[in-house]
């Protein structure tokens, strides 16, 4: 049954974006638990594609998960801080791209109501927006985040990864630019 703080994200696409460090993957987190508590588990799908920390940026999505909820996650690198040059950057970004794809096949097996995406900008950063929003659409309710910020230095691949976020933020419902 859902509860009043529920029902603004149920049936809609809500996005979360945001620098660096701003509340991104704890707001994420803390819409999340209010769902379990609720339980929504059995219908719940997170892809989580937030990189291991690196030099305090990135992070997984913690929370204890329950039996019934799909957690699906892969080995991410977090490109501009892990590449040596442009061309390192490009090839790691591509190769999230490809480590991703095999998560939106398998959660396409499995399909949920109710998708979480942590750190979707990983995958936009080399991704294709249409792709992304084909595996949206097969939930109702989707509660995604995205970097959103100047954090890092001026490139191609942070330009494409902000423009292609715009394009998501203009297909969602609800954006809270936090």
């Amino acid at each position: 049954m859902a509860n009043a703080e529920l029902t603004q994200y149920l049936g809609r696409q809500t996005l979360l974006a945001g620098a660096v460090n701003s509340g991104k993957t704890t707001g994420t987190t803390a819409i999340l638990e209010q769902f379990l508590a609720a339980g929504y588990a059995w219908e719940i799908a997170v892809l989580d594609l937030a990189p291991d920390p690196v030099r305090g940026i990135g992070g997984k999505l913690s929370f204890v998960k329950p039996p019934g909820l799909l957690y699906l996650t892969a080995q991410i690198a977090a490109p501009r801080l892990m590449g040596r040059d442009a061309a390192e950057i490009q090839e790691l970004a591509s190769a999230n791209a490809r480590n991703i794809e095999n998560l939106f096949v398998e959660l396409e097996r499995q399909p949920r109501n109710i998708l979480f995406l942590n750190d979707v900008t990983l995958y936009l950063q080399a991704g294709s927006l249409q792709r992304l929003l084909s595996v949206l659409q097969n939930s109702s309710t989707r509660i995604i985040n995205a970097y959103y910020g100047d954090s890092f230095a001026d490139s191609d691949l942070s330009r494409r990864e902000r423009r292609l976020t715009e394009d998501l933020m203009a297909h969602s419902d609800t954006v809270t630019l936090l």
